[in-house]
């Protein structure tokens, strides 16, 4: 399945990403640094990392399936964390800066106080790594397909070799790996869609031999299913978005304007770059109606529609190119994870080990805990891949979807609705978060679909789809709702908390409505050039080789999508190093 030409490619990624962490090791002076780039990094990367840590191979195993089989109805997940960025840039991102800690969960400490800093920290870390163990599992369906090798050995590789990546570095190295694997992802984006709109004949022929349930949704389920499906979604997306355990990654922005410009990019990547990722899986339903006779995807038997995004680039990309969308696919995945492990690694040094375990640990200490930790918590994260993909007849995207519903979304409204709102007792934090996790419980295991169906009025028979839908958004109101209503009715009660409570979340709410000036508060100026000068010589070095595979013996199309890869990528390098050299003078 793989030319020689494609593995030179996925070689060369593996020593870039290597590179990465080799170059910004020597930039991890202490524990602020390995763990949010000491707060001096700018807008780009920010925002490149923020936009990446939202997508894992998910989006092209799970989410493509569901783009295959329901068209444009997966947008409305994409789209909501477009909209949830945007209501960042209004009001979030620059206080989640102006927060001035190293990690999520000293938020929590300084807004909700000690018990709920610890309660937190072992909400956050545990269901860290199932997530990861989801997106791991993701990327093994692709990468076992292409190898044809176990997804047990998969996981395992691939797994240690994301997490050698993440160590090496630290923040410094995920973030620049992030920005670098989107310009390597969205090129490959475009050229996928370019490629599957070129073989139905253009555009038009696209739309109109699309099936209708892929724009008219009410043939996918009954009308009140679908509608509050999507209000459910943007709903929930809006809380994955704005908490402060997810707003980590504006923790290491320059100041409060690049935190908004940061956001601001990632909402823009999101109503851009989605429609032109689900092209490809949408135009399989027209070429591939019958996906049990397409042979790529045969090994993966049940969850063949998983593989729907690879069996297109097999289809459809010139020889060489479908080394570039492995790269692009494993790119997705290990943004997610290294960004997840070098997060919780940092919640629990700083917020466990520090406070409760080595009080008095220096800072040599506590970053050489770190490295320990990192490796930890990545081997959990392989074994809870290995877990996935033991379980039969899983669909990616809904197990993803229910996982935030039933396990992040409880502990979301506090960390969302206390960055608004001050006045309520320190419990309001770790109560809101048990009664959304008993709701979900009780919801998932003693009402069931039927019962919710016959509520909402829906009449059977019923498809398992408006089952399995009903399920997601049920949770998802719920859990808003009586949470919602729980945390802020708290309020009535805040004298329950000292005063001396009350003073400190005074004092906390005063310094995230202060904007930062980083040249008065750090004592010097950062280094912006040295971002710029690293990041355009990467760009250079791999957008030459990129541009290098027009060589390789394929059409005149194939060698232009080549060259509008590297083209893209040494665009870019261009720009950075002129930035670099007007910042010299």
């Amino acid at each position: 399945m793989l030319s020689f030409y494609d593995n030179i490619v996925i070689v060369a990624y593996f020593i870039l990403m290597l590179v990465v962490g080799v170059v910004f090791k020597r930039m991890n002076k202490n524990t602020s640094d390995y763990f949010r780039g000491g707060g001096s990094m700018l807008w780009w990367l920010v925002g490149a990392t923020t936009f990446m840590s939202f997508i894992s191979a998910v989006t092209y195993t799970g989410a493509a399936g569901k783009a295959y089989e329901t068209g444009t109805f997966v947008f409305v997940v994409y789209i909501g964390n477009g909209v949830g960025f945007f209501i960042s840039y209004l009001y979030f991102s620059k206080r989640f800066r102006q927060t001035r800690v190293v990690t999520a969960i000293e938020v929590v400490r300084e807004r909700f106080g000690k018990v709920n800093e610890q309660f937190f920290t072992w909400m956050v870390v545990p269901f860290g790594v199932i997530h990861g163990g989801v997106w791991l599992y993701s990327l093994g369906i692709i990468i076992s397909t292409v190898f044809g090798v176990s997804m047990e050995i998969t996981v395992l590789t691939v797994g240690v070799t994301v997490l050698t990546i993440s160590l090496l570095g630290g923040s410094w190295a995920v973030v620049a790996s992030d920005f670098m694997q989107l310009m390597i992802m969205v090129p490959v984006a475009i050229v996928m869609a370019f490629l599957s709109l070129r073989e139905l004949g253009g555009v038009g022929n696209f739309i109109e031999q699309l099936p209708t349930t892929h724009y008219n949704w009410s043939e996918l389920a009954d009308s009140k299913i679908v509608w509050l499906w999507v209000i459910a979604s943007f709903s929930k997306q809006f809380f994955s978005v704005n908490n402060t355990n997810d707003g980590y990654r504006f923790l290491a922005v320059k100041d409060s304007d690049q935190a908004r410009k940061a956001s601001l990019m990632a909402s823009i990547l999101f109503f851009t770059i989605t429609f032109i990722w689900f092209i490809p899986p949408m135009a399989a339903s027209i070429l591939f109606p019958d996906i049990s006779v397409v042979e790529s995807l045969k090994p993966l038997g049940d969850k063949a529609v998983d593989g729907i995004y690879l069996a297109m680039g097999i289809e459809l990309l010139p020889v060489g190119m479908i080394g570039v969308m492995i790269c692009a696919i494993f790119a997705a995945t290990m943004s997610s994870m290294d960004s997840t492990l070098n997060r919780n690694a940092g919640i629990f040094i700083r917020n466990f080990y520090k406070p409760i375990l080595r009080k008095n640990a220096n800072d040599k200490e506590l970053f050489r805990a770190s490295l320990v930790v990192t490796v930890f918590l990545g081997a959990l994260v392989i074994l809870s891949a290995i877990f996935f993909s033991e379980l039969e007849g899983i669909n990616l995207f809904d197990i993803n979807m229910r996982l935030g519903a039933m396990i992040s979304l409880p502990f979301m409204i506090p960390l969302t609705w206390g960055i608004i709102f001050q006045d309520t007792p320190r419990w309001a934090g770790w109560s809101t978060v048990l009664l959304g996790m008993l709701i979900s419980y009780i919801i998932q295991t003693h009402i069931g679909p039927e019962a919710l169906l016959d509520i909402i009025g829906v009449a059977a028979p019923w498809s398992k789809r408006e089952l399995i839908d009903v399920m997601f958004f049920s949770n998802v109101f719920a859990v808003i709702i009586l949470c919602s209503s729980w945390f802020l009715g708290a309020r009535f009660f805040k004298n329950t908390s000292p005063k001396v409570y009350h003073e400190q979340v005074d004092d906390f709410f005063v310094k995230i409505n202060t904007p930062i000036d980083f040249e008065k508060e750090h004592g010097h100026k950062g280094n912006d050039a040295e971002q710029f000068k690293i990041l355009g010589n990467m760009c250079l070095v791999y957008g030459s080789f990129l541009s290098l595979l027009i060589l390789i013996p394929n059409d005149l199309i194939g060698r232009l999508c080549f060259a509008f890869i590297g083209g893209t990528m040494l665009s870019v390098g261009y720009i950075f190093k002129n930035k670099f050299k007007k910042s010299k003078k």
